[in-house]
């Protein structure tokens, strides 16, 4: 959890060019000054860096007001990855 988390930091550190600091586990979207269309386009990145696919179509119930709610989640989806999906074999 903690490459997921580093991962998620990176990310959201360069994109908002935010510095890494203020991004902490308990830091809310709202207080880094992201809004739904931010975390949208966060969570595309960090599908591309992690290979894994977050689902669009609401089979998942999405709650994110924190930085460790996106670690959860993604920490969850890729758990529930294959291997084979994981490497990018479908």
């Amino acid at each position: 959890m903690t490459k997921i988390l580093e991962t998620v930091q990176q990310i959201i550190a360069k994109k908002y060019s935010l510095p890494i600091e203020s991004i902490t586990p308990e830091a809310t979207l709202e207080s880094l000054n992201l809004d739904s269309l931010d975390l949208v386009e966060t969570l595309f990145e960090v599908e591309d860096e992690l290979h894994i696919r977050i689902p669009q179509d609401g089979s998942v119930d999405i709650k994110i007001t924190t930085v460790q709610d996106v670690v959860d989640i993604i920490t969850k989806l890729v758990a529930q990855q294959t291997p084979g999906q994981l490497a990018g074999n479908h």
